[in-house]
């Protein structure tokens, strides 16, 4: 940022607005470390006052995606469950296919045969796009854009059938968003608000279970 018309970070701004009875703790942390089922890195900024003390909260065991979603029963796309929010957003047929022939953690524009095209072109692109997510880790950053198979890392990571193909050729679904983001599922957004919306709001969201190990850390003396 620019302050008395010299360019500073905000770290240098915050540390000069504030006096020496305030300490300032900058630090990033991953909320995977921190009991979130995903991961999700963000600079923490702590300030309280001296007479407090603020602890970094502790490392935890990672919560893995099979851990938090691998209950829920199977979904192609445009299909849905009885399970509340756990409904499979519907896809075009090029993108179906082409993640049906991409297997668990890999993206289809690794596949030889079955990538991604234009007008007989292989589509060029990022390797976490058009990406499975992977069963045994936590799950990548849910982003805004999670409903997008074309996306970053937005792909259920499927099972593998006996044809050689994978199901679940879709995205996640709400509520498996809700999962790996560390929300309840009885989480009760309103009625009328449009998957998209709630897709784009919940991939805004900080972490909630990370925030609440980071506020335990608050211990007066």
């Amino acid at each position: 940022i620019i302050h008395d018309n010299k360019i500073i970070n905000i770290k240098e701004f915050m540390l000069s607005q504030i006096d020496d009875s305030y300490p300032c703790n900058f630090d990033v942390y991953d909320a995977a470390d921190y009991g979130t089922q995903k991961y999700r890195k963000r600079t923490i900024i702590r300030i309280h006052k001296k007479n407090l003390t603020w602890f970094a909260p502790q490392k935890q065991k990672h919560i893995t995606v099979r851990d938090v979603i691998g209950n829920l029963p199977s979904l192609e796309s445009g299909q849905s469950s009885d399970i509340k929010w756990h409904f499979a957003k519907k896809h075009n047929d090029k993108h179906i296919y082409w993640m049906k022939n991409t297997a668990t953690g890999k993206t289809a524009l690794e596949n030889e045969v079955h990538y991604p095209q234009k007008d007989n072109r292989k589509i060029k692109g990022f390797s976490t796009t058009y990406k499975r997510i992977e069963w045994d880790k936590p799950a990548p950053t849910v982003t805004m854009a999670n409903g997008s198979i074309s996306s970053q890392n937005n792909v259920h990571p499927g099972r593998k059938l006996k044809d050689g193909t994978y199901s679940d050729a879709r995205v996640l679904t709400i509520l498996e968003i809700l999962r790996v983001m560390g929300l309840p599922d009885n989480w009760s957004p309103p009625e009328n608000i449009s998957e998209n919306t709630l897709r784009h709001v919940i991939g805004e969201a900080v972490p909630p279970i990370m925030m609440r190990e980071m506020f335990k850390g608050i211990i007066k003396s």
